[in-house]
């Protein structure tokens, strides 16, 4: 009985260590800006913009660009990469058959190498997709 105790309040403690709460908005909107100059920083070796979203609220942070396929190159992939390295992202995975993904103060970025459709201006046409993101999600993802 006394084992049994022990385990429950272990693994009660455990999750209240583990658990990572959402972001506020003010932390939130911080992210959401450095995620804006450092994607800006990496859009400038190229390719077209074609749509974009970005949103911050309590819970996290969202920035997506959709690139315009008749401007990407196999080598923007790799410069929007590098860019982000340069700003302190670190790889957190790599498949350059499909996209890489960044990580930086939990913050999650996701490059796309293969394109995807995209209707959101009514007409279908494929993109690339460059994403970043902060959530509670990408903070238990991108633990450094």
């Amino acid at each position: 009985m006394v084992c049994w105790v022990f385990v429950v309040v272990f693994g009660l403690t455990m999750m209240v260590i583990a658990n990572i709460k959402n972001p506020s908005k003010a932390k939130s909107e911080a992210h959401l800006a450095v995620m804006a100059a450092d994607m800006d920083y990496a859009l400038a070796a190229g390719g077209d913009v074609d749509s974009s979203y970005s949103n911050a609220k309590f819970g996290g942070a969202l920035l997506i660009k959709h690139i315009k396929a008749a401007s990407w190159t196999s080598r923007l992939f790799i410069e929007y990469q590098k860019a982000l390295e340069e700003h302190g992202w670190v790889i957190s995975t790599s498949n350059t058959n499909k996209e890489v993904l960044l990580c930086k103060n939990g913050m999650l970025a996701r490059i796309d190498s293969i394109p995807s459709t995209d209707a959101s201006h009514g007409v279908s046409r494929f993109v690339y997709g460059f994403s970043m993101s902060y959530s509670a999600n990408t903070l238990r993802t991108c633990r450094s």
